[in-house]
């Protein structure tokens, strides 16, 4: 059998796989990798832990070479990754994008 990849057993290591609520993979050179366990939600987390892990998550986020390009990617698939933080944003921050990209396209279709 062969043996699980580096980034595997990282993310395995995170969060056991029934408190994993995702399927991300940090970028490789992004300054999560090191921190991991920042980025995964996990369930029946409390709200305090919660919003502090996403702010010490946002933080690393801030400070890296490839944030712009996570962002993007984070967005594009923000139906397909519903949790954790991705670019610096959380899951609500990420809807909340969406649903204005949607709003300001349907007003361009209409000529508004």
């Amino acid at each position: 059998m062969p043996e699980p990849s580096d980034l595997t057993s990282s993310l395995q290591d995170v969060a056991a796989p029934a408190e994993r609520s995702s399927t991300w993979i940090p970028p490789a050179t992004g300054a999560c990798r090191s921190e991991l366990q920042l980025f995964v939600d996990i369930s029946e987390e409390p709200a305090v832990a919660r919003i502090a892990r996403e702010e010490d998550a946002k933080r690393i986020c801030a400070r890296c070479a490839v944030l712009i390009e996570c962002r993007a990617e984070a967005l594009a698939a923000s139906d397909a990754e519903p949790a954790g933080v991705r670019g610096g944003l959380t899951l609500e921050e990420r809807q909340a994008i969406a649903r204005r990209r949607r709003r300001r396209g349907g007003r361009r279709a209409t000529g508004r």
